[in-house]
């Protein structure tokens, strides 16, 4: 069977390839193909398919090479061998209550496990087009979802040791935890960093501690540490980008679909320069959804807003009404050290002071319009016709979901 989502789609040629690959290898379980975004006209969606489709060959084929036979599985856009899928990846009920015991909400990467514990190979075809799905229309509605991932992937931690499981199948649940709970970690970087400038800066040092010393007890900042683990960062966070468009621009035909050279590194910088100011603001987003499920909430399995219709600004300014207030403050304390701290934390602080605006903003299909005119954010996938649910089938659609 191949599954896909209510959102998501697949080319004729592609079911067909995935149907000759599953049939050629009596050892796969999940052959899973790398979904692009598309169908959305806001200026965020249209920066993630911007993202997806000139990164997305890069990122899918390190995952490939990675993972080899002993990938994941993302829920849809696969194609499972039915005998084998019913046989292993039965889901388990995790004791105890919920939001961390009950039914597995991120239950792919679970079924993946289960998958490659009994033997079957889960792996992806990277090489494949013709795979898509649509993005949530706004930050508000991506919130929304992660929510529902922050609770399922935690959910993980008591899946993680279950016997059996493959090595490689640890490793991907421990990367879905820790994709969450690295929001907490990193505000806490920042509290923590910001509150020892504000003790430097403010607390009378004491450099001649109680009891006999033979020297003064200096405080100690290796700069040179701090910008090579900051370079490491960028290029972590930043090489994907580039190699993605290098590729890009190395193909002529390629290039002319994104819609030209300069179009698209026109497209990067602002992709760069709009995901860096969203970043803080999911950090807080997914820090409060962690949170929140420690504190025994659930976050059950809400329907999701499809319209691609704008949003209210008054329900951007409730929604970060405290995102925005924890910007002003860490500003006021970034000022409070040096002009070189506020410096420092200009695009973090930037971001969260702008969310409500940047939010309605980048929901908006008018901003998106506008943004395709300049030729900025342009996919090849524009050129192709998405095929869309009848009216008639969307209750269906959701209801599988």
């Amino acid at each position: 069977m191949v599954v896909l989502d209510a959102d998501s789609t697949m080319s004729a040629s592609t079911l067909a390839s995935l149907a000759r690959s599953m049939a050629a290898d009596p050892a796969a379980g999940i052959i899973q193909t790398m979904p692009l975004l598309a169908g959305r006209m806001g200026l965020l969606a249209r920066m993630q398919q911007f993202a997806g489709a000139a990164y997305g060959s890069v990122v899918a084929s390190g995952l490939a090479a990675w993972h080899g036979r002993d990938g994941s599985y993302w829920g849809h856009n696969a194609i499972i061998r039915i005998a084998a899928f019913a046989a292993a990846a039965g889901l388990p009920e995790l004791k105890g209550k919920k939001p961390f015991g009950g039914h597995v909400l991120s239950h792919d990467f679970v079924e993946a496990a289960l998958m490659r514990r009994a033997g079957w190979a889960v792996y992806m075809l990277p090489e494949l087009e013709g795979s898509f799905e649509q993005s949530p229309p706004g930050f508000i509605e991506l919130a929304a979802r992660d929510r529902r991932w922050t609770q399922g992937n935690l959910q993980h931690l008591k899946v993680i040791t279950a016997s059996g499981l493959h090595w490689m199948s640890r490793l991907h649940l421990l990367q879905g935890i820790m994709s969450y709970l690295a929001s907490p970690l990193w505000l806490a970087l920042i509290l923590i960093g910001l509150g020892l400038s504000l003790q430097a800066h403010f607390a009378v040092l004491d450099y001649f501690p109680d009891g006999l010393a033979l020297f003064p007890s200096w405080p100690i900042f290796d700069p040179q540490r701090a910008l090579r683990l900051f370079g490491f960062t960028m290029v972590v966070l930043l090489l994907p980008k580039v190699l993605g468009t290098a590729l890009v621009l190395a193909d002529s035909e390629r290039r002319r679909a994104f819609g030209g050279g300069i179009a698209v590194l026109a497209s990067l910088v602002a992709e760069i320069f709009l995901s860096s100011l969203m970043a803080p603001v999911m950090m807080l987003v997914q820090t409060m959804a962690v949170a929140s499920i420690v504190m025994g909430r659930d976050a059950g399995w809400a329907p999701q807003n499809r319209a691609d219709g704008g949003l209210a600004f008054g329900l951007a300014l409730r929604f970060h009404a405290g995102h925005m207030i924890f910007g002003l403050l860490l500003a006021a304390a970034a000022a409070a050290v040096s002009p070189s701290t506020v410096l420092w934390l200009l695009p973090l602080v930037a971001g969260l002071i702008l969310a409500a605006p940047l939010t309605w903003f980048t929901a908006s299909p008018a901003s998106g319009r506008r943004a395709r005119a300049l030729g900025l954010f342009v996919t090849p996938a524009e050129q192709i016709t998405i095929p869309r649910a009848r009216p008639a089938d969307a209750p269906m659609a959701m209801a599988a979901e």
